[in-house]
């Protein structure tokens, strides 16, 4: 054993090699065969004709190549009637040519290249009819043709349309068509046919109109050396650039342009121009108007942008507005900014319009005015005094409110525009309230509530009383002050009305205050929801704002807040007055615009999501995405100037978009109805019919209606198809009411425990039909059995379960028990009610778990927030902030008699104080 050993490992091949068949050896180092070389070719042709007495001189010379030494064969001409080879030379011999009644053909030997000169007559007069040549295709070629005196050559190449020929046609096709015809006048005899094409740009700045235009002319007959256009509304500066100009002249409203060269094809000019503005709030200017003359057809085309803060309202009778995405390549890019407006016009006379120029000026005023300060103060016998300022203020450019408690009196809360404000103190004792800035609306600036509660200490108060009560300083100008002083209780004023500042009732700011009294509960409530319309406009909602707004005017609410909100959103619902100020309406929609970026990002995300949707298949998403991008943009449509078409001319794409898809959509859902009602009509009819197609949906086999099985036989079986996981097997001659109906599937599937269910009688040794999976249908869906049907049932495998504690008694496997429908319907109705109840018992558990872990959460709550505030120290070593105000709003109690104070016209920064003069009754204490 070891000598054997020694001699194999000697025998073996080295590392590194392999041992192969010597057969497989030959094979992988036998030579390549040499590739076959290409067959010669015609590489060049160059043909020429001439007119001869009865037909045509052809004259022709083939080059063909080879790589090497070959032989070439190929078909020299057609056959034509009459044609007849002068000569034919294969280099410098005669060539092999063979004439019959399909034509010439001629052979050769080629050795590297060698060239073929023809020489032949074809009878036929051009000038008549064209004359219809097969000759020798080559790689590249040329034609040359020389015409009778007066006619020209025309040649038409593989079927192409005539083309004249003044030199040379490059061309090797095999098809050629050959006539003469009479040549057209000379471009400088014809008159020209000129189509022209005007795009105008015009940008409006603060305090000049800048125009830029683009005319093209195309010349599709003759020639031009000079255009000329007819203006209107081009300012002095006028410039005419072009690549072609040698100069232009104005005569008055006419411009003429000089060309340094006759031009034949086109012609592109572009115009410069600016006209100044007035400083008026509202000036009108015309339109500009360029007409080219001595056309046969023309289009203009008007884009209208601003780069300042005026704004242009077109009125343009004549012309159309369209999307600016729709304008003309020739048409764009002629404005700056942002662009408002596009306009086109079709035909030869351009008609004009003009621009109202709207200039928004605010009025000179102070940065911020209160339009009502309210004061409700409630006293009491020991000269403690609860101030409640409500001060309706119109802020347009203030950043701040001042306010300068009086002595002895210390804030306590600040609400701003019903929100909680965080004032600051400054050194000299005052507060700083940051303000918000008050909404524009057609008819003026909304005012927002500012509150401050103020809590005072002085003397307390004598049997007869007289002292003064100093308000609060602020420095902006007061139109109406009100104030409603409640006494200590017991205590009556010695004023009447009309001593000093006191009133029987406030005559002035009712405008203001909803009509439900300042300080007052109501009032509370109707500021509250106002300023919730309030924010539903500035988030661009406004069926929520005008809900809230009719909700204020159910509880009685009325001024003059509500009414200029009210105008924001008829103007945004198209139903504003003509009689209010345009350049107010443009100006509150375009804020609205402005604030509605989001929507505009949110339809673009809805229009690519349906899209995709729509590329997927998945039609009914893709259209709910389309309905939801429609949506949204009627919203953005509300927004659009009148003269602006972009956003309806998205919508009706959108439009469109969803049409399409909920047509297919629908196509879509009728064809499964379609597969599923044909396969309940094939049960019905009896046709033993598999749908192939729709296998996952109603894969079943149908069994005829009628007629009893051989008695030797086995009989027939009908599938019921259970949502196309698994078919119940029943006997065809049970009927087939109800058999054939879908049913949905229960319970879990294991393949390895598939069951098997058969009705009928069996013979011995016959194999029962095995379902995919077992089932387990629903037991108000199970048929019921026949009256004259009286089988057995064999039952392979028990029903599956999906838990020991619920599983039937397994029955034997391959153990054959024999029973009626009624019990297999019973076992499936028993796997049922147990599914059922593992399912609520399962919910019920996950949902004890989570209730536990909330008590186990809110319990340990506290300790992680104690533990939280001690491990996290103060960031930055900076100090805790000292509250000096909080959010306080108060009902100032009235239980005092109530005596009114009314001040009209403070300036800012004056101090107020009211005179106070009262006595308790000589009654006996408690």
């Amino acid at each position: 054993m070891v000598s054997l050993a020694l001699v194999l490992t000697l025998l073996a091949p080295p590392s590194g090699t392999a041992e192969i068949a010597g057969e497989r050896h030959r094979e992988l180092t036998r030579p390549p065969a040499e590739a076959a070389a290409p067959a010669p070719w015609v590489e060049r042709r160059e043909l020429s004709f001439a007119p001869v007495e009865g037909g045509v001189q052809l004259r022709g010379r083939w080059t063909i190549r080879s790589f090497g030494t070959g032989w070439f064969s190929g078909r020299l001409f057609a056959a034509t009637p009459g044609l007849r080879v002068v000569s034919a030379r294969w280099g410098a011999a005669p060539a092999a040519l063979k004439v019959d009644d399909e034509g010439g053909t001629v052979a050769g030997r080629v050795q590297g290249s060698v060239e073929l000169t023809v020489e032949a007559f074809v009878p036929g007069d051009p000038a008549r009819a064209a004359l219809a040549l097969q000759l020798l295709p080559a790689v590249r070629g040329s034609i040359a043709a020389t015409a009778p005196a007066g006619l020209a050559a025309a040649l038409r190449v593989d079927g192409a349309d005539s083309l004249a020929i003044r030199d040379r046609h490059w061309s090797g096709a095999q098809a050629l068509e050959l006539s003469f015809v009479t040549p057209p006048a000379p471009a400088a005899d014809r008159p020209p046919v000129v189509v022209a094409k005007v795009g105008i740009g015009l940008t409006v700045g603060d305090a000049d109109l800048r125009g830029r235009a683009r005319a093209v002319w195309e010349v599709r007959q003759g020639e031009i050396s000079m255009v000329e256009l007819q203006t209107a509304g081009l300012g002095g500066d006028l410039e005419v650039v072009g690549a072609n100009v040698r100069g232009f002249v104005r005569e008055g409203e006419r411009v003429r342009v000089d060309l340094q060269a006759p031009v034949r094809d086109r012609v592109e000019l572009e115009l410069r121009w600016s006209a100044p503005i007035g400083r008026a709030a509202e000036t009108r200017a015309g339109l500009p108007t360029i007409a080219p003359v001595g056309v046969f057809h023309s289009e203009v085309a008007l884009q209208l942008a601003r780069d300042g803060e005026v704004e242009a309202v077109p009125d343009a009778p004549g012309w159309s507005y369209v999307a600016a995405a729709t304008l003309p390549a020739w048409a764009q890019g002629l404005v700056e900014g942002t662009a408002t407006a596009a306009l086109v016009q079709g035909g030869s006379q351009t008609t004009g319009g003009s621009l109202s120029l709207l200039r928004f000026v605010p009025l000179e005023g102070p940065p911020m005015v209160v339009d009502v300060a309210a004061y409700t103060i409630a006293t009491s016998r020991e000269g403690r005094a609860l101030v409640r300022a409500h001060y309706e203020l119109r802020n347009e450019r203030a950043a701040h409110l001042r306010l300068t408690p009086p002595a002895g009196f210390k804030v306590i809360g600040v609400r701003v525009g019903g929100q909680t404000a965080a004032p600051a103190r400054a050194k000299d004792g005052s507060w700083i309230v940051p303000l918000l800035r008050s909404v524009e609306t057609v008819t003026g600036l909304l005012s927002f509530p500012v509150e401050v509660i103020l809590l005072g200490e002085s003397n307390e108060w004598h049997r007869r009383e007289t002292r003064e009560l100093r308000l609060p300083t602020i420095d902006a100008p007061i139109a109406v002050s009100r104030l409603t002083l409640h006494l200590p209780p017991g205590y009556r004023s010695r004023k009447q009305p009309g001593d000093g500042d006191v009133v029987a009732a406030f005559t002035r700011g009712e405008g203001i205050t909803y009509g439900l009294g300042v300080g007052e509960v109501g009032a509370a409530q109707a500021d509250a929801v106002f300023q919730d319309a309030v924010q539903a406009w500035m988030r661009n909602d406004f069926t929520a704002a005008q809900g809230k707004l009719d909700a204020l005017r159910g509880m009685g609410a009325k001024n003059e807040n509500i009414a200029r909100l009210q105008s924001n959103l008829d103007v945004v619902a198209g139903k504003s007055s003509g009689s209010q100020d345009m350049s107010l309406q443009r100006r509150v929609r375009e804020q609205a615009k402005a604030r509605a970026y989001a929507d505009v990002q949110a339809q673009a995300a809805l229009k690519k999501q349906a899209e995709e949707e729509r590329a997927r298949g998945e039609y009914a998403a893709s259209a709910s995405s389309y309905q939801q991008a429609i949506a949204v943009g009627d919203k953005l449509a509300q927004l659009e100037q009148t003269e602006s078409v972009e956003q309806k001319t998205t919508n009706a794409a959108l439009a469109e978009d969803f049409r399409a898809v909920q047509t297919k959509s629908s196509g879509v859902k009728q064809r499964r109805r379609m597969r599923k009602g044909g396969g309940k009509a094939q049960a019905s009819t009896g046709s033993s019919v598999y749908d192939f197609d729709n296998d996952a949906v109603a894969g079943s086999f149908t069994t005829p209606t009628g007629g009893t099985a051989a008695a030797n036989q086995p009989p027939q079986v009908a599938k019921v198809p259970v949502s196309g996981e698994g078919e119940f097997e029943t006997p065809a001659d049970a009927g087939h009411d109800g058999l054939v109906d879908e049913a949905p599937v229960y319970g879990e599937r294991d393949a390895a425990s598939a069951g098997e269910v058969a009705v009928g009688g069996l013979g011995a040794g016959q194999e029962v039909e095995k379902p995919a999976e077992p089932i387990v249908t629903p037991p108000q869906q199970m048929p019921a059995p026949p009256a004259d049907v009286a089988g057995t049932a064999v039952l392979r495998k028990a029903m599956p379960v999906n838990s020991a504690e619920d599983a039937e008694p397994p029955l034997a496997a391959e153990t054959s028990v024999t029973r009626d429908f009624t019990e297999v319907v019973a076992v499936q109705r028993r796997a049922l009610g147990s599914l059922k109840g593992r399912r609520v018992a399962a919910r019920a558990r996950r949902a004890e778990r989570q209730q536990t872990l909330d008590t186990k959460f809110k319990a340990e709550a506290p300790k992680r927030d104690e533990a939280d505030s001690k491990d996290s120290p103060n960031l930055g070593g900076m100090p805790t902030p000292e509250v000096h105000a909080s959010a306080l709003s108060v009902v100032v109690p009235a239980v005092g008699e109530a005596v009114r104070y009314q001040r009209l016209l403070l300036p800012a920064g004056a101090a107020y104080a009211v005179e106070i003069s009262a006595k308790e009754p000589l009654i006996a204490k408690e």
